[in-house]
């Protein structure tokens, strides 16, 4: 499912050290990738025996997290645009006047 080959080496090593008996938190958190949010949830979950619920609920969260990031990067997007597109009619303009001026200025 990853297209980064170094966090999918990682997370199988990761999966190794679960099927050799280890915790899923503990695994997780050795690879250094995973927010802390995150591996505290999958603690709790494998604690209180509902990891399933608790990985759900921190797949929805995350979700939530990358979805609220597009949202600002997007929204930043729109006033940059403006500007830009600002700037290029500035050149335009200065590009139609500028000779015009120095017309004026040269018969006058």
């Amino acid at each position: 499912v990853l297209s980064n080959d170094f966090l999918r080496g990682e997370l199988r090593d990761a999966a190794r050290k679960v099927s050799e008996g280890g915790s899923l938190h503990r695994s997780l958190d050795q690879t250094g990738y995973f927010p802390p949010m995150m591996l505290h949830m999958i603690a709790s979950g494998e604690a209180s025996g509902e990891l399933d619920s608790m990985l759900e609920r921190t797949a929805r969260m995350q979700e939530n997290t990358l979805q609220s990031k597009i949202a600002a990067i997007v929204g930043l997007f729109e006033p940059m645009m403006l500007l830009v597109m600002g700037v290029v009619v500035l050149i335009i303009v200065l590009a139609i006047m500028l000779p015009i001026l120095n017309m004026s200025n040269l018969v006058g």
